[in-house]
């Protein structure tokens, strides 16, 4: 079987709003791992709280203390980090050379268009790089070693695989989060993370919050669908590459730690666009017609009214309604840059 391209070169993509010091850590615990063969590229979704400001502040600084509860021992951070900052449309200039970026990028963009765009717009000015790419949630602390696992884990499967980390719980770091993915329910529209070894059959598609793939799979695959804004995107995107014969798989020896909902919550919006966006997938996806996933639509928002639970009832509703009247966009293929 065909096997991974060689080169140990990754491409960070990291989408951030308004969490700067999320971010920050994330990028501190980034600069001390192990495999340094990596450049990141941050895009800001229009933060109105000077986000990447901070940032470059934190980059310009000298290394400071890490956090004493770290469940691992971080590597040494050599400061300060060279940096670049881009306007949207000074990154997407087409004379832009991706293989000539420093090991920091910002770029700013000028909307708030969810995390799919936030991703897209970094990748379309490195898909035509041989290189790795990792998306990777501002809220995720990687581990040391996570990054040379990763590759060394990719570069020994078939080319045509999508792997992703087994991901710990910040807060209780022996508790896993999310092994590598999650299973799809078909019926009901909703997911239900992997959390050990012996779920990895039911393994349906690897979580974006730490993902690694390669730019020839987008080019290959399409840019992430942006009609979701947050949540499902990825399980399409993995979706897709199945029906081109791509494999899902977990490297059982990376892990990462995740905050866990300090980008979206857990109240109106992540069951907004949760309901609505599974809502949209089954209806590219489905295999049981509309009956059954509106059934399950009501039980989950009549189980959040009985709990008292108004903001999320509330939530449940209005994702249902939106997705009723929402006018689709179609899969999103393109590949060139804008």
């Amino acid at each position: 079987m065909e096997k991974a391209a060689v080169s140990a070169h990754v491409y960070i993509i990291i989408v951030n709003y308004q969490k700067w010091e999320d971010a920050r850590d994330c990028l501190d615990l980034l600069f001390r791992s192990d495999h340094d063969q990596f450049t990141v590229l941050l895009v800001d979704n229009a933060s109105t709280n000077g986000s990447l400001q901070w940032l470059m502040e934190w980059a310009d600084a000298p290394a400071g203390p890490m956090p004493s509860d770290l469940p691992f021992t971080p590597g040494q951070l050599k400061k300060p980090i060279g940096y670049r900052l881009f306007q949207r449309s000074e990154w997407e200039d087409p004379t832009l050379d991706g293989t000539r970026l420093p090991r920091l990028n910002f770029v700013q963009n000028d909307i708030n268009g969810g995390f799919a765009i936030g991703v897209n717009v970094a990748l379309r000015q490195i898909v035509d790089q041989d290189s790795w790419v990792m998306l990777l949630n501002p809220d995720i602390i990687v581990q040391s070693d996570m990054l040379s696992e990763s590759v060394r884990f990719a570069t020994s499967q078939p080319f045509r695989t999508i792997s992703g980390p087994v991901t710990r719980n910040y807060d209780s770091p022996h508790q896993v989060y999310i092994y590598g993915g999650a299973t799809v329910n078909r019926r009901s529209g909703t997911m239900t993370h992997l959390q050990s070894a012996s779920d990895l059959s039911r393994l349906d598609y690897i979580g974006g919050g730490s993902f690694f793939s390669h730019t020839a799979h987008f080019r290959e695959i399409g840019l992430l669908p942006e009609d979701y804004f947050i949540y499902w995107e990825e399980t399409e995107w993995c979706f897709m590459a199945r029906e081109k014969g791509y494999q899902m798989k977990v490297c059982e020896t990376a892990i990462c730690y995740d905050k866990i909902s300090t980008t979206m919550g857990k109240g109106f919006r992540a069951e907004y666009y949760y309901t609505r966006n599974g809502l949209l997938f089954l209806n590219r996806f489905r295999e049981n017609g509309r009956g059954p996933q509106m059934g399950f639509v009501f039980l989950r928002f009549l189980k959040r009214v009985v709990t008292g639970k108004w903001s999320k009832a509330r939530g449940v509703y209005k994702g249902y309604r939106d997705y009723l009247t929402m006018k689709e966009l179609p899969r999103l293929q393109s590949v060139e840059k804008k």
